[in-house]
């Protein structure tokens, strides 16, 4: 329309100017001109004059076209605004989509549709968020851009929030998660099983007496899986794979592994030891690759003992189920001497070798370094030290220390502190680690964060956040770990000597841990006992080391007098004094048990300004190691303890009852909760787990749970389908690296001498070193697995393990370069 005005304002001025022209011309030239010229003038402005009209008379014709469309257009509008009016009001109100409008601050709702008050059929506006939908309002809280899920009821919603609008918006999509669970619950899952002992228990019953009994066994097994419509197939001598569904196992998990107690019970008839282990994994993968995880499984329930099933979830924390039973040594003669052989070439193979125990160094621990000392000192060239920060010894171990000192041991010229061998570390130094596979409590954490190669060789349980090893030589049947390095000692190629006062140290851990051979003690314990005694243990020395002084003596009665019987089998001491002596908090509780009808016993305790320490005794009837693990520690089915940060005495007191109480009495309804922590001897962080319904009410007051609503599990989900992705991602890069090691291959040479002699080995950190210079790949020398060593000439097929299934191999040719 301006464009109109200017043309038509030019047109008039154009005009005007040609008027003007045509006056003057007329007045004061007229005289001038002749007739022809004023012709020609009088006709271009008349032709100037039509021009203009016929401009004007288009323009004025468009003008009117646009206003006749425009006319149309509104009477067309005004016909069908109101059917565009009912549409929008049938979005807005009657399709499936849940409105919610908030208040700036998004706490409150303001308005809401039709469908969502179907949705919650409740009252909804001027209410929080919160009062409808924890989830929703946790939604919020995190400016969310991807939707959520939540559960209302018997459906399920995704949830839209546009902060920007404070609208939340909800769609139904029962159906779609409905179909997911139904997925998940056909993943498949593998399991391993085997039958503990069963060739050691039957070396005194004839064939036919084996054959029944094994029977018995295998037939118990078949029904049990067959409860829950899986597929059992027996390979090996006594190992089986089971196949079940998700939902299944799910099940198994619900009613704690019932089948471990029927083996129980079938060996308790024929008075034998025979437990069952099981390895359990379900993930979304292929079955090369799941049985993998099933492997590590049975590997691991048989590391912590066995009699227990280990069951592997993808997107959740391990479980654990069983271990009712102290666990029966595994060891062999044959397993202890390649295991001697192979520390011997640890030994020979580093430059130094730094040995340590655990925190609080007991005689145990000091012992078996002691022992593993003389060992590695029969290693040519290689230097050897005991780890020691003396502030880091028990009291005990520490008034030994005093007399080694006294006796000027020479031990003590192999001493060395933590700083002290930072210092010293090399990349060919050995690290061996004492009586403990537990990261947290070792003597010095600063050591293992050199990422040093490792040996542990331990008598405890250990679970997945076990220290890994280069060399493991672990037992839990074991009654210390004296009596390992003792077994070692036994096969070790070299001759080890062991000095009179050396040997009291070592039969000292061994008194210690079993309580004066009450604990954990069998044939083999004994043996060991004898063998130090040969060396020259003089056990009167080892009374007088473990004797207590008068204010210790004073200080635990002090401690007896306030004992408090629960639930008539329980005793249970506490105090809010700190006592940092914790060999003196155990033998409170080994008191205790001294009690009349007392099953188990607990000593609560500060053991500094802001951690509780507990100490935990029975006699086997109950499993006081569960019950630690559930407070955060550990331990062994008769000995166990745990410390806790951040706590009174007062509340662990409460806890530990809280537990006893759920676990051997009160309401025992059970409910499904999702743990949002690990809690040891119930499961893993984002595990579902069904437990007594006391018990779970506690989980979710200490926010250690959530009960497992529909809402809730689906949030789980979610955030499970996100790790998922994650690791996907993380499978997709291992499996692009190994594609390009596949395949290829390097070469490397060894010396041999004019003889015909070869000197040394090829090593793993050689062979990475070699493949990194030639392929511009770096791999990890710890991911290698090496069929044999590798002394001589020849190819070589190696194996890289970059993940969980994902292997890639490549080849390494040995050629021989002579002098």
């Amino acid at each position: 329309m301006k464009r109109i005005y200017l043309l038509v304002t030019s047109i008039i001025l154009w005009v005007i100017f040609w008027i003007g022209c045509f006056l003057y011309l007329f007045t004061d030239l007229l005289d001038s001109i002749e007739s022809i010229e004023l012709i020609l003038i009088l006709g271009t402005f008349t032709f100037s004059i039509i021009v203009v009209g016929m401009i004007l008379f288009v323009l004025i014709s468009q003008y009117k076209s646009q206003i006749k469309n425009l006319t149309n257009r509104l009477a067309r509008w005004s016909k069908l605004s109101p059917r565009v009016n009912q549409v929008g009001d049938d979005a807005f109100h009657e399709l499936p989509i849940g409105i919610l409008i908030l208040d700036d601050d998004q706490l409150e709702i303001k308005w809401v549709n039709n469908y969502a008050k179907k949705i919650f059929e409740t009252k909804l506006v001027d209410k929080q968020v919160s009062e409808i939908s924890e989830s929703m309002a946790e939604f919020i809280k995190t400016n969310p851009k991807d939707p959520v899920t939540i559960s209302v009821k018997d459906h399920k919603f995704e949830v839209i929030y546009k902060q920007e609008l404070k609208v939340l918006y909800l769609f139904d999509v029962s159906s779609r998660e409905k179909a997911k669970e139904e997925y998940i619950s056909h993943l498949p899952a593998i399991g391993i099983m085997n039958l503990d002992n069963f060739e050691d228990n039957m070396a005194n019953f004839d064939i036919s007496e084996q054959s029944s009994i094994k029977g018995e066994y295998l037939s118990t097994i078949a029904d049990w899986v067959e409860n829950y419509n899986g597929y059992l197939k027996p390979y090996g001598d006594n190992r089986m794979v089971m196949l079940v569904k998700r939902k299944k196992l799910e099940e198994m998990m619900s009613k704690r592994f019932d089948i471990l107690e029927r083996i129980r019970d079938i060996s308790l008839k024929y008075n034998i030891r025979v437990t069952i282990s099981i390895g359990i994994a379900s993930w979304d993968l292929d079955y090369d690759e799941l049985s993998d995880y099933a492997q590590n499984a049975i590997e691991l329930a048989e590391k912590r003992g066995g009699d227990q099933a280990v069951v592997n979830i993808q997107h959740q924390k391990i479980a654990y189920f069983g271990a009712k039973l102290e666990s029966i040594s595994k060891s062999s003669r044959v397993n202890a001497r390649q295991s001697a052989q192979t520390i011997k070439d640890l030994f020979d193979h580093a430059d130094q070798v730094f040995i340590m125990g655990h925190d609080q160094t007991d005689l145990d621990s000091f012992g078996s370094m002691i022992a593993t000392l003389k060992m590695s000192l029969s290693s040519p060239d290689v230097a050897s030290y005991l780890i020691i920060d003396e502030e880091k010894l028990d009291p005990t171990t520490s008034d030994v220390y005093k007399i080694l000192k006294q006796n000027k041991s020479q031990a003590l010229k192999h001493v060395i502190t933590t700083e002290s061998a930072l210092n010293k570390a090399t990349k060919d130094t050995l690290l061996v680690i004492l009586d403990t596979q537990n990261s947290d409590i070792v003597h010095s954490r600063e050591l293992l964060s050199l990422n040093l190669k490792t040996a542990i060789i331990d008598h405890h349980r250990g679970n997945e956040n076990s220290i890994d090893g280069d060399f493991t030589f672990i037992d839990p049947g074991s009654s210390s770990t004296v009596e390992l390095l003792m077994e070692l000692l036994s096969f070790y190629p070299r001759e080890v000597l062991i000095d009179p006062l050396e040997a009291s140290i070592m039969y000292a851990g061994l008194i210690v841990d079993t309580n004066t051979f009450t604990y954990r003690t069998n044939a083999r314990t004994f043996e060991v006992a004898s063998k130090l005694k040969d060396f020259g243990a003089d056990t009167i020395m080892v009374k007088t080391w473990l004797r207590s002084d008068l204010n210790r003596i004073i200080s635990q009665n002090n401690l007896l007098s306030g004992i408090e019987v629960y639930l008539d089998r329980f005793a249970i001491v506490k105090t809010n004094q700190i006592y940092e002596d914790r060999a003196f908090i155990a033998q409170v509780s080994q008191a205790l048990l001294e009690v009349k009808d007392i099953d188990a016993a607990f000593t609560i305790v500060n053991l500094s300004d802001h951690l509780v320490g507990i100490s935990a005794r029975s006699y086997g009837g109950i499993n006081v190691q569960v019950i630690m693990e559930e407070m955060g520690g550990g331990g062994h089915l008769n000995s166990a303890a745990t410390q806790i940060k951040d706590v009174t005495v007062e509340d662990a007191y409460k806890q530990l009852k809280h537990i006893l109480e759920l676990e051997y009495g009160g309401d025992n309804t059970p409910m499904k909760v999702i743990l949002l922590e690990d809690v040891k001897g119930k499961g893993k962080k984002d595990q579902i787990i069904e437990v007594a319904g006391g018990y779970a009410n506690y989980l979710i007051s200490a926010k250690q749970a959530l009960q497992a609503t529909e809402e809730n599990l689906k949030q789980l989900e979610k955030q499970k389908e996100e790790l998922r992705k994650e690791e996907e991602k993380l499978i997709a890069l291992m499996k692009k690296i190994a594609s390009e090691i596949e395949g290829k291959s390097v070469t490397l040479t060894i010396q041999v001498g004019q003889d015909g002699k070869r000197f040394g080995s090829i090593t793993s950190k050689q062979i990475v070193e070699a493949f990194e210079q030639k392929h511009h790949i770096a791999i990890d020398k710890k991911k290698l697995e090496l069929q044999t060593d590798i002394t001589s000439a020849g190819i070589y097929p190696v194996v890289v393990s970059l993940d969980k299934g994902i292997k890639a191999t490549f080849e390494v040719n040995i050629i021989e370069r002579r002098d």
